[in-house]
């Protein structure tokens, strides 16, 4: 399975209260570029159980991130996907 396919996976099947009590132990800049290039859908439930503030520095990161490699993207999805490990 791909990086992405099994890090979007992973968003659908866990719960918001999984994300939003476990949301700190990410970086918001690993996090930005982990949401690129996955559904729309993934990253409003991801965003939606941050802070506003905190939601609001990822996307701008994201926006700032246009053009980052496909490989950075994954690099960043398997580091969230072994934080996770066993849950997504």
């Amino acid at each position: 399975m791909e990086v992405t396919e099994r890090f979007t996976m992973g968003i659908q099947k866990i719960s918001d209260s999984f994300i939003s009590g476990n949301i700190y132990y990410v970086s918001n800049s690993l996090l930005a570029k982990a949401l690129m290039n996955i559904d729309q859908q993934c990253q409003d439930k991801i965003l939606r159980n941050m802070s506003t503030d905190s939601a609001e520095a990822v996307k701008k990161m994201m926006a700032d991130l246009e053009g980052i490699s496909k490989e950075e993207i994954e690099s960043a999805q398997r580091e969230i996907i072994s934080m996770a490990d066993g849950y997504i």
